[in-house]
């Protein structure tokens, strides 16, 4: 008996979120709010990544230089050098 009371809260359930996800696909954009900014690309942007690309080359091409003078773990402590 309780299965079938589960099964009735089941289907109304579903029955009150299809009509929510149709209310809100259907909705035009007429009511949308106008004074919406335009989405803005975060901070750099791709443009960030290339910089960081090039700080990395420049930073190997030093170390197989052999110009890189200090050595650190990610830690920040120092390298053993043996």
């Amino acid at each position: 008996m309780i299965c079938y009371i589960l099964d009735v809260i089941l289907i109304f359930y579903g029955i009150i979120l299809t009509i929510l996800y149709c209310r809100l696909r259907i909705k035009p954009a007429a009511k949308a709010p106008a004074n919406n900014p335009k989405k803005q690309p975060a901070e750099g942007g791709i443009y960030a990544v290339r910089l960081l690309i090039l700080m990395f080359k420049k930073t190997f091409k030093m170390a197989h230089d052999g110009k890189v003078t200090a050595y650190r773990k990610v830690d920040g402590s120092e390298l053993s050098h043996e």
